[in-house]
């Protein structure tokens, strides 16, 4: 069930002002949703070779043999508090993914559909659950239903494999970044914009924060774009999407010499060969510091 060759026609989704969702049942007979961009393919759980190793946490549940690589197998119904043991034949399949260019795979119980949302139909819902990002209504079996769009970076962050980025920040960043210029990001994450402040202070640079991109496009309508040196923007996001900010950016005369950098655990082939044709300056992994310290050194300090 690859979807490799799809993803690139898939997230054209954009285009329209759309994200497209694999909607899917939990263990626990749960509705949520991934966004079809983060999937490398759909796996049958039977036909992979699965080894059970220790670790620290229930949420990982052992180590998946795919396309000849170890990928981490994760049970989302233990992260989500659906404490019922199961065993990995009651899930019929794994959806695998990339983030932050780490493999990952999700036991699931079953697909439902491949749905297109506008952003607008998109509820964010991090503030009440830091475990959801979005809540929409999907069409099952003729009824609307709930549907959650669950916060990788959340995730990710309680198995350990991101942190607070105390750690990264002092390490890799070695002094401050010279400019008199303002960096405008866009990132709806609440555990990205942690990382991003802690960052942006060590390099001792004016910057804003945008929870959405329609509130970062809002913020360079009002600017003079001679005092922006760099924006920065997250690819899913409500209201306006980074590929939206970024279109924005680049086909805009009075914008289009700012440097764009895309920060996003969205990094497949597909996701970041579409950004680089959109015109973006540059593509960083989410948490990756030391990537984000050169960028912004780079940027920034030319226009000193």
């Amino acid at each position: 069930m690859s979807i490799g060759k799809d993803v690139e026609q898939m997230t054209q989704a954009h285009l329209r002002n759309v994200q497209q969702l694999a909607v899917f049942y939990t263990g626990a007979g749960n509705v949520y949703a991934i966004n079809i961009a983060k999937i490398k393919a759909f796996i049958i759980t039977e036909e992979v070779t699965i080894t059970e190793t220790p670790t620290d946490t229930d949420v990982i549940a052992g180590i998946a043999t795919i396309r000849g690589e170890p990928v981490t197998l994760i049970n989302l119904d233990i992260w989500l508090g659906n404490k019922v043991k199961r065993d990995i034949t009651d899930y019929k399949l794994i959806i695998y993914c990339e983030f932050n260019h780490k493999k990952v795979g999700f036991l699931i119980k079953d697909m439902l559909n491949i749905v297109e949302k506008t952003t607008e139909e998109l509820r964010n819902s991090e503030e009440q659950n830091s475990k959801i990002t979005y809540t929409t209504y999907v069409k099952v079996n003729n009824e609307n239903k709930l549907c959650t769009v669950f916060n990788a970076e959340q995730l990710l962050r309680d198995i350990g494999w991101t942190s607070s980025g105390d750690e990264e920040v002092n390490k890799y960043v070695n002094e401050p970044i010279h400019t008199n210029k303002v960096v405008l990001v866009a990132e709806d994450s609440a555990v990205a914009r942690e990382i991003l402040k802690k960052f942006l202070q060590k390099i001792e640079v004016h910057y804003e924060i945008f929870n959405n991109g329609q509130e970062l496009i809002n913020r360079l309508n009002q600017i003079d774009p001679k005092e922006v040196g760099l924006i920065i923007t997250d690819i899913e996001m409500p209201e306006k999407d980074g590929y939206q900010v970024a279109s924005f950016v680049k086909e805009n005369s009075r914008f289009n010499n700012i440097p764009l950098v895309v920060n996003s655990s969205m990094t497949t082939d597909a996701v970041v060969g579409k950004m680089k044709n959109i015109g973006v300056d540059g593509f960083i992994g989410k948490t990756d510091i030391p990537r984000m310290y050169a960028i912004c050194k780079k940027f920034l300090e030319r226009q000193y």
